[in-house]
């Protein structure tokens, strides 16, 4: 059988005070309230500005500011507004021939560039042909024909030397750099 709760935990459920709101929704309320303020508010300016509209603008167009201006120089001169003198058939001419000459120019200035690369090009591969036959075994010629597994084909022929001094076991090592000790006279 179940038995009722006591007393004592009855208070102290009740006791315990409520948790506070969390933060966020304060301010979650804070900004809908502002948001809302803020659009009334525009509303009713935008209704008031519309109302205006009719009447015109609250400012007029002042003097000019400082210095003179083209038509105060033409009243002045009693110019009465000519157009500028212009050939523009010999304008048209001029530039296209400006052009032409610019043009003339990059394709001399592309040739001339062309020979050189084309000249160099001829020097290194005279360079490299040159390079290669010193590289290479000489031709064989008719007479002797070629033997590519020959060793000594490849080596230069051994000098002729003298024949060496027989050793003397005898005889005295002496450095190069000192001339030899001469033996004791012999008395008579």
């Amino acid at each position: 059988m179940a038995t009722a709760p006591s007393s004592s935990t009855r208070s102290r459920r009740r006791a315990r005070p409520a948790p506070p709101p969390p933060p966020w929704r304060r301010w979650l309320v804070f900004g809908l309230l502002f948001g809302l303020g803020y659009g009334f508010t525009q509303r009713l300016v935008d209704l008031r500005w519309q109302e205006d509209s009719s009447r015109p603008p609250a400012f007029r167009m002042k003097a000019p500011s400082g210095g003179v201006s083209l038509e105060e120089l033409r009243r002045r001169h009693g110019d009465k507004g000519k157009t500028l003198p212009a050939d523009l058939e010999r304008l048209a001419r001029d530039q296209r021939e400006a052009r032409e000459k610019q043009e003339a120019a990059k394709r001399e200035e592309a040739a001339r560039l062309e020979d050189a690369q084309r000249a160099e090009k001829e020097r290194v591969e005279s360079e490299r042909r040159r390079l290669d036959a010193f590289d290479s075994p000489p031709e064989p010629t008719a007479a002797e024909p070629a033997r590519r597994d020959d060793p000594l084909m490849l080596t230069p022929p051994t000098p002729e030397l003298p024949p060496p001094e027989p050793f003397n076991a005898q005889r005295e090592f002496t450095p190069p750099d000192q001339p030899p000790a001469e033996a004791t006279p012999s008395q008579p």
